[in-house]
């Protein structure tokens, strides 16, 4: 089977300014894809992906993972990064 968007990456060109300072660059990680994605699934199974909730108590439409000395997270205290996940307390 195909992948969905092969043929995609041959009708737009590979790099295309988006927003002042944005830049999308299609196909750019296609080389180390599998890697990546080896990255992410053991990011997440330390920090699963959930819905926080805001300071005010309002939980978000998205589901986030946190991740190290950059993970961002928001809860009842604020919106801040933190070292640990919240929910595991694993660095």
């Amino acid at each position: 089977m195909t992948d969905l968007f092969d043929r995609v990456a041959e009708t737009q060109p590979p790099r295309e300014d988006i927003a002042d300072g944005a830049v999308l660059l299609r196909g750019f990680v296609r080389p180390i894809e599998n890697d990546l994605l080896a990255a992410l699934r053991a990011i997440v199974a330390q920090a699963p992906f959930r819905r926080m909730f805001t300071p005010g108590g309002h939980q978000m439409s998205v589901a986030m993972t946190s991740c190290g000395d950059c993970g961002w997270v928001t809860d009842r205290s604020g919106y801040r990064y933190d070292a640990a996940d919240p929910q595991s307390g694993k660095a």
